[in-house]
């Protein structure tokens, strides 16, 4: 097992990640070194900003396909400020929430849109 650093200021625009489509590439290349048995450090030096859309794609939806112990063993976050730091516990402690109740959020995300059919 090898460990891959992943510097996300070369991935993203003006050293913001800011939109889920901007995230998509981030999150695919987690994904792949992790499913490819290797460990992932997700470097942020010299991101000046991430959005919670930006870290709900590259890192929460990790949640998706990955346990937290899983994540544990295999990511790790290198240069995170205080700030950056509050806001990723946030998408992930959300995240995992949403994962563990994926098809309940659905149904009740379609009973607010559309009604229950009564």
């Amino acid at each position: 097992m090898s460990i891959v650093t992943i510097k996300l200021d070369e991935l993203v625009t003006l050293h913001q990640g800011v939109t889920p489509d901007e995230a998509q590439p981030v999150y695919e290349k987690i994904a792949e070194t992790i499913k490819n048995g290797d460990s992932v450090e997700l470097d942020f030096e010299g991101v000046q900003l991430a959005t919670t859309a930006f870290l709900n794609v590259a890192i929460g939806k990790l949640y998706e396909d990955y346990t937290s112990e899983d994540l544990k063993q295999s990511l790790t976050l290198m240069n995170v400020d205080d700030d950056m730091a509050l806001r990723i516990k946030k998408v992930t402690d959300n995240a995992k929430l949403f994962y563990a109740n994926k098809l309940q959020y659905e149904e009740t995300l379609d009973d607010v849109l559309y009604g229950d059919g009564e």
